[in-house]
């Protein structure tokens, strides 16, 4: 277990950089540690992102009028709560046991972030959000034209996974 404080980290970055692949190494690491870690994503794209499973009782209740809805089964739940923010959803975090949160996305969201990106550009773009740690670089070209405040690491070796992985048991 970590501190009594929840270790929270950002991973950033635009559509198909990387985000996904870098929370599921995460989630391993995670895994191979004992760490109970607890991973929600923003649904940047535009609209309301799909339910679980459209048509079930838990959705049919959410069409009703329902806030907040929920199933468990066999100890697992699924839950549906309508417009919670992120400091809401940090907050029901607190009373769950998890060691640490990862939040993909929520680009200006001011917890220590993570950026994967596909190209320079996209790290150049994106170095200027707040609070970036480091960034993981997903191309296979060597040199980087800038210079960054934070380090950068290809996606190609583990070095910058275990960076993000000790830094996520941190808290603050």
């Amino acid at each position: 277990m970590l501190d009594d404080k929840l270790s929270i980290l950002q991973v950033v970055g635009y559509q198909n950089s990387g985000k996904t692949t870098l929370i599921e190494k995460l989630c391993q690491l995670a895994g191979h540690e004992k760490l109970k870690l607890g991973c929600f994503k923003h649904h940047g794209h535009g609209g309301k992102p799909d339910r679980l499973i459209k048509g079930k009782d838990t959705d049919r209740y959410v069409q009703a009028g329902a806030f907040a809805a929920g199933v468990e089964g066999e100890g697992d739940l699924h839950f549906t709560i309508q417009q919670i923010t992120l400091d809401q959803l940090l907050a029901i975090c607190e009373h769950l046991p998890l060691d640490a949160v990862v939040i993909e996305g929520y680009k200006q969201a001011s917890y220590r972030k993570i950026i994967c990106a596909k190209n320079e550009q996209e790290l150049k773009d994106l170095s200027k959000l707040s609070h970036v740690r480091a960034a993981i670089y997903f191309s296979k070209e060597n040199q980087l034209k800038e210079d960054y405040s934070f380090p950068v690491f290809s996606a190609f070796e583990d070095h910058g996974t275990e960076f993000v992985f000790n830094l996520l048991k941190e808290t603050g």
